[in-house]
């Protein structure tokens, strides 16, 4: 169909003329559409949080490394004191199994 207006007509008319099981089903695909969307949203959101979280944790272990300050480093990354702390037990245990 080359005329627009009669191809909307035609798309309306259509859309007018399914029954009630088609359009309970065109509604619950719709519904799963935007249920996928959304989880993949918000997959997105955790990988985005996960991927930040890691950096702060690598940049309080360098900071770590060259004998900063916890409160400091707590300030900088705002990780909190107690992960700071993990994050330098770990370092340590690291440097004694290498040492080994």
């Amino acid at each position: 169909m080359k005329d627009e207006h009669l191809l909307q007509a035609f798309n309306v008319w259509e859309e007018l003329s399914l029954s009630q099981a088609d359009v309970i089903a065109y509604q619950s695909r719709l519904k799963y559409i935007f249920d996928e969307e959304a989880k993949l949203e918000d997959v997105k959101h955790m990988a985005e949080q996960k991927g930040i979280e890691e950096a702060k944790e690598e940049i309080a272990n360098n900071l770590l490394v060259n004998n900063m300050d916890i409160d400091f480093i707590s300030k900088i990354t705002g990780l909190s004191m107690e992960r700071i702390e993990e994050i330098k037990e770990r370092l340590i245990q690291t440097n004694d199994d290498q040492q080994r």
